[in-house]
């Protein structure tokens, strides 16, 4: 029988496609895995042992030691230590020099990652400094002439642009860009650090920042209140970088609120001269790195005793950019439309990309290297991380490479001191995870029994990638990760050669990645007792947690079917979604498309979302990234058109984007040698003919029916016409193509089939977190348009008791500290400080009439929740 190589799953000779199928849903999902690179192959039983000894390997590193609470205690105090002198020393950057201010310290770890227990010292701090006066979306938009804010200046909003240029500026590598400021005001105050060709000089910026940083460090601290309205002085201004963008793109100024400093912080700020500080940079290459050494005694207990105090923090100089990068290939326009994190993916792209001063490698040809930026995705990214909880396979995936790699070297070699391989780091192993997600859909690829999988899957993976010196980027697949680790000094002074060096490393890790999967090969049909500190205590607990997902991923199946049964035609086996998906692997044909009419409700609904936010994706990709002055974001909502033929190019540019992405994303799972051998060159320009004709036919068959009056504005309407004129153009096209949207079809009804039933779930997520958004912000209102004087503390009780998640987490914050700070910085110079105490608050016991005038009313405060908040006026406060 033939093997489907998109799978690497080997099937029995004697077994049909069907029964193969039937036992990968086992708890064991493959009876045999072949591993292409390193040539082994597991059975069931070594996946079996493999995965209880990752389960054994992951409960022993989660754990934390016993008896320890104060350390924890003090490795807290140092973090937060760490964030508020940086904050101190980037305010005094922004009074040195404007131009590098920055309203937020936006982390590039997400909450997760944070709170995972790690060993110290090694917890990595690592902080992307936006420079607000050129990055997307701007603190604060242009002023409107009835704003209450509006101060009588009309300063230019300054916006920047990034491409690929490889014209006058020069030839660049994959995955780096250039940064261009708009002209004007932007351009002027940058004028230093511009090239000819006007693009800004990535070593200059750094340089100077990394000199104010200096100055600051030495510089005395000013112990009057700091401008929140441009730098980062509150602690509530530290988030991670998703978060950032947005916090700017979806909620205006006045409706942003954070936690300032406590009354124990405004009493003794952080001193640069309490702290050994060493500001670290290489002449503009890579992050700028603050060493900070801890003197106070409290904070030593978080140290081991034969470690030094100090704490390095890597400080990424960066500008945010709208749009995403365009072509084919890159994430996640490759991604198709059926895929489960298809609509994840389009809604994260949404918020742009940052270009980060990072130069690039040595071995790579760069013209003008000086001006050259990485492109970096931290929201994307921080989002696919965010969508795994921590108990999950993908999260657990990444723990146990994490564990393999950082043990690698130490197996290999005990009198070496050093722990993890040369040329990959932990982003390498997290994009081979996310990897991992995108290849394999099914539910069932991600059952616990499938761990041990997806580790020798993408360790295979890995070591493909070192001996062919490339891995790419999860983004932009022609862009090499593997390049862009920086290589020991002495490594490089060893072989007297960057490219020596590299090369020599790549063999070593090469060898290093095959023998830990010999290592996993003998640990799987061994009996040999697991490493020291690890024991078989949950083995019995982890068979049955794997058996109890197992069996409800079965429950789930046979009720799904029964309750959304499949249509007539696809009715050869239950299990035809999986049959149809390894025929297409293999190139076979999958039979005629689901008819739009078998397309339920509920699957329309799903459709409409996925479309919409698709269609919002297209637009950020295509929408002009270059922005004069004052001009706001590309609008990216629904269509909407008065004249009858704009409606129908607008209906035919979203019909076009769906069948180009339906077309691409087939094109990029078929097999391109098989593609390569059946079709010539003359071949190919005959099927590229016929496509060119096939959708000129299809667009005249469009724009011959009228469309109904308000299409556009109906999405249910819209999906349906969407679907209809689909299938139209697969009963058009030639056979070639007719297979491929056949099977495009077919998949997105089985995908919509499935998550159909999570749709609900995630739309009261959406509604409640809109509807927090909502009372927050007037909440805020209230603040910015009462007296002087006055607290709120009545109102977040009020709110806090109504329900609303902000109100119990102030009010949580509240009780432990007992003062707690607002601030709101609802334009620019203007910033609005409210101190809340417990001490202000009336007893219960206080009933007199000047207690109760001083309480809001409740029907004057907040909804609750549940219901939709109304506009409050200033004289309903009183």
């Amino acid at each position: 029988m033939k093997r489907c190589r998109e799978c690497r799953v080997c099937f029995g000779r004697n077994n049909s496609l069907e029964e193969s199928v039937e036992k990968s849903l086992e708890p064991t999902l493959w009876p045999r895995l072949r591993l292409e690179c390193a040539g082994l192959n597991f059975k069931r039983h070594q996946l079996a042992r493999l995965n209880l000894r990752f389960a054994s390997l992951i409960s022993a590193v989660d754990v934390p030691e016993e008896g320890d609470s104060g350390v924890e205690r003090a490795r807290a105090a140092v973090e937060q230590a760490t964030e508020r002198l940086l904050q101190r020393l980037l305010c005094t950057v922004a009074d040195l020099d404007s131009r590098f201010a920055t309203k937020f310290l936006a982390t590039l770890a997400s909450k997760a990652e944070r709170a995972e227990h790690r060993p110290w010292p090694g917890r990595r701090f690592h902080y992307m400094i936006r420079l607000d006066s050129l990055s997307w979306p701007p603190l604060y938009p242009a002023p409107e002439a009835d704003s209450d804010f509006d101060n009588g200046e009309t300063e230019e909003v300054a916006s920047s642009t990034a491409f690929f240029d490889e014209g006058e500026a020069g030839v660049l590598p994959p995955g780096w860009l250039r940064v261009k400021p708009a002209q004007g005001a932007a351009q002027q105050a940058w004028a230093e650090f511009l090239t000819p060709s006007g693009c800004l000089r990535r070593d200059r910026v750094v340089e100077r920042f990394a000199m104010l940083l200096s100055q600051a460090a030495g510089t005395n601290t000013n112990d009057s209140e700091t401008d929140e309205s441009r730098v980062c002085g509150s602690p509530g201004k530290v988030l991670d970088a998703a978060l950032l963008q947005q916090l700017l793109s979806q909620i205006q100024p006045q409706h942003q609120l954070f936690y300032g400093p406590s009354e124990a912080q405004r009493c003794r700020p952080p001193d640069p001269r309490d702290f050994q500080l060493a500001v670290v940079h290489e002449n503009g290459a890579g992050p700028v790195t603050l060493h900070i050494g801890f003197l106070a005694p409290s904070l030593q207990l978080a140290f081991p005793p034969d470690a030094r105090n100090i704490v390095k923090v890597h400080l990424h100089v960066g500008v945010a950019l709208s749009g995403w990068p365009l072509g084919p290939s890159t994430f996640p326009s490759r991604l198709p439309l059926h895929h489960p994190l298809a609509l994840l993916a389009y809604q994260s792209t949404q918020n742009g990309y940052f270009a980060v001063a990072a130069p690039p490698p040595p071995n790579l040809r760069c013209e003008e290297r000086r001006s050259a930026w990485a492109a970096a995705f931290p929201t994307l990214e921080l989002e696919l991380d965010e969508h795994f909880c921590a108990s999950s396979t993908p999260r657990r995936t990444l723990n146990v490479l994490r564990h393999l790699v950082s043990r690698m070297k130490k197996e290999a070699n005990d009198d070496d001191d050093s722990e993890s391989l040369t040329t990959v780091d932990d982003y390498t192993l997290r994009t081979l995870v996310w990897q991992q997600l995108e290849r394999w859909t099914s539910v069932n690829a991600w059952e616990p029994a499938s761990l041990a999988a997806h580790v020798l899957l993408a360790l295979d993976s890995l070591l493909a990638a070192l001996k062919a010196r490339h891995a790419s980027h999860l983004v932009l697949p022609d862009c090499n990760i593997l390049c862009q680790t920086p290589l020991d000094a002495s490594l490089v002074a060893k072989y007297g050669d960057h490219e020596e060096a590299y090369d020599a490393a790549m063999v070593e890790d090469t060898q290093l990645v095959m023998d830990c999967l010999l290592r996993l090969y003998q640990a799987g049909t061994s009996t040999s007792p697991l490493p020291q500190g690890v024991s078989w205590d949950g083995e019995e607990e982890e068979r049955r947690a794997a058996a109890l997902e197992a069996a409800l991923l079965r429950r789930w199946g046979n009720a799904l079917n029964t309750v959304s049964p499949l249509p007539p035609e696809m009715l050869t086996s239950s299990l035809t979604r999986f049959e149809k998906i390894s025929k297409f692997c293999c190139g076979q044909d999958t039979g005629d498309p689901p008819t739009p009419e078998q397309f339920s409700s509920r699957q329309l609904d799903f459709l409409a979302k996925l479309m919409l936010e698709f269609l919002r994706f297209t637009k950020c990709c295509y929408a002009p990234q270059y922005k004069e002055g004052n001009e706001a974001a590309v609008d990216v909502g629904s269509l909407r058109c008065s004249s009858g033929s704009e409606e129908t190019e607008d209906f035919l540019f979203l019909l076009q984007a769906v069948i180009n992405q339906a077309l691409g994303s087939a094109a990029h799972t078929t097999n391109s040698k098989q593609v390569k051998r059946r079709c010539r060159q003359n071949t190919r320009r005959a099927q590229t003919d016929k496509q060119q004709v096939w959708q000129e036919v299809v667009c005249d068959s469009v724009r011959r029916e009228p469309l109904a009056i308000g299409v556009l504005q109906n999405e249910m309407a819209l999906v349906r016409l969407l679907l209809k004129w689909l299938f139209k153009a697969t009963e058009l096209a030639p056979r070639a193509l007719k297979r491929r949207l056949a099977n495009f079809l077919t998949q997105l009804w089985a995908t919509s089939r499935e998550a159909v039933w999570y749709l609900p779930e995630w739309k009261k997520h959406r509604q409640e977190a809109q509807d927090e958004l909502n009372a927050m912000a007037a909440f805020c209102t209230m603040l910015l348009n009462s007296q002087e004087g006055w607290t709120g503390v009545a109102v977040l009780k009020d709110a806090a008791e109504k329900g609303w998640s902000w109100a119990k987490s102030a009010q949580s914050e509240l009780v432990r500290s007992g003062c707690l700070q607002f601030v709101l910085a609802p334009a620019k110079g203007v910033v609005r400080r409210c101190d809340v105490a417990l001490a202000i608050q009336p007893s219960p016991r206080d009933t007199s009439p000047t207690q109760v005038s001083k309480q809001v009313s409740r029907s004057r405060t907040l909804p609750a929740k549940g219901t939709r908040p109304t506009n409050i006026s200033q004289g309903a406060l009183f």
